[in-house]
């Protein structure tokens, strides 16, 4: 559902954002005088036109004002569709007897947990992603048959492939995040 809304989401802000860049374009347009009038012409009546040159400074100000609270708006919305956790390139480890410096591919730790879960009994898929090196904090998200025991997993999980990686990166502990989530049903169709 998430990838629907985000395209939704996109075509309906591309097709507002155009529409208010070609509003924008007639309106500086029309202001300079090039369609042809003169940027006075767009007031309908002699009231509102005199009113706006009395109070020419307020209108300013308000307009002001308002195009600084939908550039807020914006940049508000801007920095919500950023992710949360930001993956990481390379993880450093402490010093070894061979090296003062070790730095593993974050990938390659995601791709071996991801791996050695995936080898547990009543799992159809594995995913992990490291999000920070400092504390070290994998994200694993793990689909399971149906049927299966959500505790037994977890326990598992905890018991092999932690255990496992913890020693593998000579680590004293991870910050291991799972989602356990269960296998969409197969749908079957009625001929």
């Amino acid at each position: 559902m998430r990838r629907g809304t985000d395209r939704l989401n996109r075509a309906l802000l591309s097709l507002l954002g155009l529409v208010l860049a070609g509003l924008g374009t007639f309106g500086l347009l029309r202001g300079a005088g090039v369609t042809g009038g003169e940027g006075a012409d767009l007031v309908v009546s002699p009231w509102l036109r005199r009113e706006a040159r009395e109070r020419q400074v307020l209108l300013l100000t308000l307009l002001a004002a308002l195009a600084l609270l939908l550039i807020w708006l914006g940049l508000r919305w801007l920095l919500a569709q950023l992710p949360k956790d930001r993956p990481v390139g390379l993880v450093t480890l402490g010093p070894t007897e061979h090296a003062t410096r070790v730095e593993v591919s974050a990938k390659a730790i995601a791709q071996a947990l991801a791996g050695d879960v995936r080898a547990l009994g009543g799992v159809t898929d594995a995913a992990a992603r490291v999000t920070d090196d400092r504390p070290l904090t994998i994200h694993l998200d793990v689909e399971l048959e149906e049927g299966t025991d959500l505790n037994a997993v977890n326990q598992a999980i905890a018991d092999r492939p932690r255990q496992r990686l913890l020693e593998a990166l000579e680590v004293p502990d991870v910050d291991l995040r799972v989602r356990l989530k269960l296998a969409r049903p197969v749908a079957r169709r009625v001929a």
